[in-house]
């Protein structure tokens, strides 16, 4: 094994390594209109629709017939990501169910980025929800031949709709 492993060192020793894409802006820090739009645009480039809705009843008539909504705990702003803790397996796979994956949420589930979200979990996974999926745009896979696969082994299609709250809450 040691000889294997100094033999792929050396080969890639003398290899070009290709430049590393610019990593992204780092999202914008507690200004929930920028994490609102940043979150918007990354869900987007996923996939993803992204709708803002001036109360609950307007957030459940935007997002149209099927399921039910599920409630987002956190979403962030930099991927674009939902993230919804369970409290069991069963029913973390909601989201895998139907050909739509709608979820609400109020602009306090908005985080900047990764780093902050595990954190605000931390509370949530004590108090029995433990059972967390993150769902960045519509199921997809291309690890079959490089041809990309939309659903792969969840929904066709993911909305997520904040719910504002009035001016001056």
């Amino acid at each position: 094994m040691d000889r294997l492993l100094a033999d792929v060192r050396r080969a890639l020793a003398g290899a070009d390594r290709p430049e590393l894409p610019p990593a992204p802006p780092p999202a914008a820090g507690g200004d929930p209109a920028l994490l609102a739009e940043r979150f918007g645009t990354e869900l987007s480039r996923a996939g993803g629709r992204f709708l803002v809705a001036a109360s609950e009843a307007e957030a459940r008539a935007a997002a149209g017939p099927g399921a039910p909504p599920d409630r987002a705990d956190l979403l962030i702003a930099e991927t674009g990501t939902v993230v919804r803790s369970y409290a069991s397996a069963r029913e973390s796979r909601v989201s895998l169910w139907d050909e739509r994956c709608v979820f609400l949420a109020t602009s306090e589930a908005l985080v900047p980025d990764l780093a902050t979200a595990l954190a605000r979990l931390a509370p949530i996974h004590r108090a029995g929800r433990a059972y967390t999926v993150f769902v960045t745009g519509p199921s997809r896979t291309a690890d079959i031949e490089k041809v990309l696969v939309i659903p792969a082994h969840g929904p066709r299609e993911l909305v997520v709709v904040l719910v504002r709250a009035p001016a001056g809450c």
